[in-house]
């Protein structure tokens, strides 16, 4: 034993002991084993590893010791054989666990455990990324500042060094990607071509028609055809989601809102205007299902309903772009990582959204659609009374018709079946798209990229 010294944190009143000492043998083999287990140096050669473990030093610690303070500059590297250590990072007057708990964790998919702390920090001696606090008793390996300061002089050792973490820097680059996180209005469309947007369609207008026939009969109590006028339908479909996919690429390549005085107001423009400006044509599709209930021409039956119809569009606009791509990009990779089925499940999280938030203005919409001669204010009492029945008799007046309108707004009739439909809208749209993207052909919408 040459040296034994103690640092003290006053924070914690908590410490560790550095027994300098020669290690022998066998405590270098064990260091050297955790060197190679970390990303900085698991591609250097024992060679000079042997010469780095012979500058280390050996720390026993307690639990609650504190390890480094977050801030503090980082003299030393931390390499645990034993016990585990937790990095807490305090930020905005919160602690966060960072990543995981350090030590005796299970080896990941490379065969590396998370046995490293600081060993990107300690070169220069930068201030320590988070808290370090031991959460058991053990020990580790400690590489101070000087020392690899000292052995980065041999050009080899160097040169493995840089390898070790190019090699870690290409392995993060394939599971990074679901850190990426980009703000719902500034998600940017994929490539699209029109050929793959009307298939989707095609396929997609016999899905919602019979859906709606359902969700229609729930709502009026009475059924139609399931598939009316399909002649008018498909077309329109595919007129309609080439719509909201072109807008978007179009508005993406001529609109640059950073070039503006208020770009997330441009930004929200550009969200919602595709669902407006598609609006009419919906209204033809929706004028299709409602003949068995309203008989007016169909030249008149589509603008009844138009204006929450138009929030129901923007609704459905953002769930179909934006929305379902915010959510792909969501889902980690670690979870799952086929590109098919990110795709599905991100648009099954956008349809479940958007079926819910446009479920109001889509019943108000249909139902003003089928019986035009009542205000939206009657359809909204009806839908209110026919909550009624789900709530106990026991309660006033009063009481029961307030929870019977939060129960009609909150869990609206049919919500189901419209989260059914639009949830397999976008997946069967967005799924056919995506699986189509690479394909080039000349009818290619132009993207920015």
């Amino acid at each position: 034993l040459l040296t034994r010294r103690s640092r003290h944190n006053p924070s914690s009143q908590s410490f560790y002991l550095v027994l300098a000492m020669i290690l022998d043998s066998k405590q270098q083999d064990e260091a050297m084993k955790l060197l190679k287990q970390s990303s900085m140096f698991h591609a250097c050669h024992d060679e000079a590893l042997r010469k780095v473990v012979k500058d280390m030093d050996r720390i026993e610690f307690q639990k609650g010791d504190i390890l480094m303070k977050q801030g503090d500059p980082q003299d030393r590297a931390f390499f645990i054989a034993e016990g585990q250590i937790r990095r807490e990072r305090l930020v905005n007057d919160r602690s966060h666990q960072v990543v995981d708990t350090f030590g005796n964790t299970d080896p990941d998919q490379y065969g590396n455990r998370k046995i490293a702390i600081g060993a990107l920090h300690v070169l220069k001696q930068e201030p320590s990324f988070a808290h370090a606090k031991c959460m058991s008793n053990g020990y580790l390996y400690t590489m101070p500042s000087d020392v690899l300061q000292k052995h980065l002089q041999d050009a080899s050792f160097a040169t493995q060094v840089v390898h070790s973490l190019s090699v870690e820097v290409r392995r993060q680059s394939n599971h990074v990607r679901w850190l990426m996180r980009t703000p719902l209005l500034e998600q940017r469309p994929k490539k699209t071509n029109v050929i793959a947007v009307s298939l989707a369609a095609s396929v997609e207008s016999f899905y919602r028609s019979g859906l709606n026939a359902a969700m229609n009969a729930r709502l009026s109590g009475q059924w139609g055809k399931l598939f009316p006028n399909m002649h008018i339908q498909m077309p329109a479909r595919i007129m309609y989601i080439n719509g909201f996919k072109g807008l978007r690429q179009f508005l993406d390549l001529t609109v640059k809102p950073d070039e503006y005085s208020s770009p997330t107001a441009v930004r929200l423009a550009a969200v919602i205007a595709p669902g407006i400006i598609m609006t009419p044509l919906s209204s033809i599709l929706e004028a299709t299902n409602a003949g068995h209930m309203n008989p007016e021409p169909i030249t008149t039956r589509w603008m009844r309903g138009i204006s929450w119809r138009m929030v129901r569009e923007v609704i459905f606009g953002i769930g179909l772009n934006q929305m379902s791509d915010y959510w792909e990009e969501r889902i980690p990779h670690s979870l799952v990582e086929a590109e098919a089925l990110r795709n599905a499940l991100g648009s099954l999280v956008a349809g479940v959204c958007s079926g819910y938030l446009s479920h109001i203005p889509h019943n108000l919409s249909t139902l003003k659609l089928m019986t035009p001669s009542k205000s939206y204010m009657d359809h909204l009492g009806a839908l209110v009374s026919q909550s009624e029945g789900r709530v106990p008799h026991s309660m006033s007046p009063a009481a029961r018709r307030a929870l019977a309108t939060g129960i009609a707004i909150m869990f609206p009739r049919a919500v189901m079946i419209r989260t059914a439909q639009i949830v397999g809208s976008f997946v069967i749209l967005n799924g056919t798209i995506n699986a189509l993207k690479y394909v080039e052909l000349p009818t290619s919408i132009p993207t920015a990229f």
